[in-house]
This record gives C-alpha cells, structure tokens and sequence, in this order.
C-alpha cells in the first residue's frame, strides 16, 4: 500500500520551467539533466515496488529532519519484518567499486560514494526511530535500477541490488508472511507528518519575465504548442494531445512558480502562454481555480 506517492521537487520544477524559457546556462542544463534522470529512476522503482502483494507501507521521497541534519529517504517500506531503506541510483554505464570508492570505468571519474549517503541516512533514522520508541529491525539498500548499469568488483558485504536481482529481491519480499498491526501504521503516520515539504533552490542567474520566452509548452517532450485543435491542443513534434483548459492551467501554475509575488490576472496569461489561447478561455480557468479580487482593470486571482 502506497502511503505517500512521490512528487516532482519544486527545485526540478522551477529548473524545467526555466529551461524551457530559456535562460540557464550549459552547467545549470547538466544539472537539470541529472535530476530529471534521478526523478525517473526513482519512478522506475516506484512502478516496481506498487507490483507487490505483501502485505506493507511505502512512503515515498521522505524529506526528515532531526537535531539540525536534514536528509531524504528515496523509498521507505514497513511490513511485518521491520522498516527497508532503499537508496536509488539510476546510474548508466560501467563503474568499478574499489578500495572504498566508486569510478566510472571508461573516465576513472570518481563519483559520490552512495554507500556513504545510505550510511548516513541510516544512522540518523536509527535517531529517530528511537526518539519515536520504536525498535522495529532496520535494513537499508541500494538499489540499481537501469539495466544499462554495470558494477566490477562488487562488494559481497555490502546491501547492493543490482538490477539483474531486482525481481528476486521483490520475489523475496511477496514470500514473506505476515500482517502489519497498528504499530507499523502509527509509525507511517508519524513518519508522513514529519515530513517537509522541499524548500531548497540552486543558485541561479537572475532572471526577469522580460527575458523568458512567451509561449505554451507540451507537456510531454516541452516543444512549443502552435497551434489548438478544438478543445485540445496537439503537439507538432510529438503528436501528444492534452485538453485545452489542462495546457492553459500548467501554464498558469508555471507562471506562478516562477513569480509568486506577482499579480495573477488574465492579460498577463494571455501573453504568458504566447497568445495561444483566447481571454475568455483563460478567464474561464483562472475564475474556476481562483478567486478574483477587485473590480475592473485592476482585478487579479489569487
């Protein structure tokens, strides 16, 4: 049972709106490209852990703080065995584990060690657990998920599920028996209310509504929309379709990311979205999302 689904961080969101538009530069696009890689990784893994038939709490993309140190948990499940941290790594290529250190074999790049990560996180959910009383047993992993991962010299002592194991560890996990109680779900709930909402934003150029572009995007692969079909508006690259109402209030929401302080009225979505849509349609949505204050010229939703 999913207790808490994961959703896109508000970093990666601005990031993407941004990128669209066009102001970040080459550094800032390699950075977006990898959290854009993680994020789907992380959904991968999501796809696989909804197939299970055991009996257990998954929480998602846990945000936890405790004694001034802030981490996050990719995948926690609870069953009738205890709690199972899962790291996820989406990581494509061949890489060597050695002497403590991961490498990328074709660059001998060394990369974040994520056993530290997944060891630091432990250890700080072990605090918790015990300021909470709760002594369930405490596994942790890390999980490959992309087939196209390579790992030489994998070490035996270490909790790694490659992805050629994947479904033997679910397999594993389905054979267990046993029902969760009210302890496990107490410790779920306590679990999704101390989790905080993702704040954090990299430092970036500044950036000005004059200089982003004024267009609409599609949702599936962000190419420029030119043009609507009725009620719906078609994608020219990718052939994707998506309601009219549905593209005018991404772009709405976008809008509103990227500049929270500033008025919400229909003239300014008119532009915003490339004058793709016509005011009374944006109207239309604006007025069933949002309540208009003041009257007139001056008006506005909030």
């Amino acid at each position: 049972m999913i207790v808490k689904e994961r959703e896109r961080a508000l970093q990666l969101e601005s990031l993407v709106a941004l990128s669209k538009r066009g102001v970040l530069l080459n550094p800032q696009e390699n950075y977006i490209n990898q959290l854009v890689k993680g994020f789907e990784g992380e959904c991968a893994f999501d796809a696989l852990m909804k197939g299970l038939k055991c009996e257990c709490l998954i929480l998602n993309d846990l945000l936890l703080k405790l004694n001034g140190h802030t981490f996050k948990i990719d995948t926690l499940m609870i069953s009738s065995k205890g709690v199972s941290i899962y790291e996820v790594k989406n990581f494509e290529g061949e890489f060597v584990f050695r002497e403590d250190k991961l490498k990328i074999v074709s660059t001998n790049k060394e990369i974040t060690n994520p056993v530290h990560q997944l060891n630091r996180k432990t250890m700080l959910f072990r605090q918790l657990m015990e300021e909470h009383r709760v002594d369930f047993p405490l596994k942790s992993y890390i999980v490959f998920v992309n087939k196209q991962f390579t790992l030489f010299e994998t070490p035996v002592n270490q909790d790694f599920i490659l992805p050629t194991m994947i479904s033997r560890h679910l397999k594993r996990l389905n054979n267990e028996r046993g029902a969760i109680n009210i302890s496990h779900t107490k410790f779920s709930d306590a679990l999704k209310a101390l989790h905080h909402k993702d704040t954090t934003f990299i430092t970036l150029s500044e950036y000005s509504y004059t200089a982003l572009k004024k267009e609409s995007f599609c949702k599936e692969c962000s190419a420029v929309l030119e043009r609507l079909n009725g009620r719906m508006c078609e994608c020219m690259k990718c052939g994707h379709k998506e309601l009219a109402v549905d593209t005018i209030f991404r772009q709405i929401n976008e809008f509103r990311l990227l500049f929270p302080d500033n008025k919400l009225t229909t003239n300014e979505m008119y532009q915003w979205s490339g004058k793709l849509f016509s005011k009374k349609s944006i109207r239309s949505v604006l007025s069933k999302h949002f309540t208009l204050k003041g009257q007139s010229i001056a008006s506005y939703y909030e």
